[in-house]
């Protein structure tokens, strides 16, 4: 079920269109804020697109808590987290959005560039940016004592979802394993596969720590 919708940036986007019209900026301060816009506009329409999917996915759903655009200040440490998923028996899923439609690439030393017509750029590696939200997440939670009925603390769990159209060239599993990188239409036959390849003795030592649905809310 849905318990936390993103946060409306209209105020945010209409600051910027606004700042870009002032008299006191020169060319290059009027071309930053012409860039900072575009990306505000299509990292929130990825999030935007990949919410639709999973909401869609788990909104009759009875076992999960789904939870969008989070932001966490832990002992200094700032995270900003695009979709949280809480599972009754203590398992997490951390999503990470990039509104990429283009050709990704991603190279045996886990390596992410970007492809669009002529221009190839890097881009920081969204799998390690999701480990990093799992280090803070993991301090909050420890602070706020959330732990399962056998005091096993969260399995937490990484998804990073690019563009329906984007085109993923991967490197062999053997040499980095990128089966957490998909499109963020294919999110529900991910999960299925992750579900099924559980295990019955992960999933009955997992079913020791369930909790109620309005606990996990709460």
């Amino acid at each position: 079920m849905l318990l936390k919708s993103a946060d409306d940036n209209s105020k945010r986007v209409s600051l910027l269109e606004d700042l870009q019209r002032s008299p006191l900026l020169d060319s290059g301060q009027k071309q930053w804020l012409r860039d900072e816009l575009m990306r505000l506009k299509k990292g929130i329409q990825g999030e935007r697109e990949s919410a639709h999917y999973l909401d869609h996915y788990f909104k009759d759903g009875e076992n999960h808590v789904v939870l969008h655009d989070l932001r966490f200040l832990v002992n200094g440490e700032v995270t900003q987290i695009d979709h949280l998923i809480f599972n009754r028996m203590s398992i997490i899923y951390l999503l990470e959005t990039k509104n990429y439609a283009c050709n990704l690439v991603i190279n045996e030393q886990g390596e992410f560039t970007a492809e669009y017509d002529h221009q190839r750029f890097g881009i920081p590696s969204p799998i390690e940016q999701s480990s990093r939200h799992e280090r803070v997440l993991r301090k909050l939670l420890e602070r706020l004592e959330i732990v399962g009925r056998t005091q096993k603390q969260p399995d937490f769990h990484h998804v990073v979802m690019f563009h329906p159209k984007a085109i993923i060239e991967r490197p062999s599993s053997k040499a980095f394993d990128t089966g957490n990188v998909i499109k963020a239409d294919q999110f529900p036959t991910w999960h299925q596969k992750f579900v099924d390849a559980f295990g019955i003795g992960a999933v009955f030592k997992s079913a020791l720590n369930m909790r109620s649905l309005d606990t996990i809310k709460e």
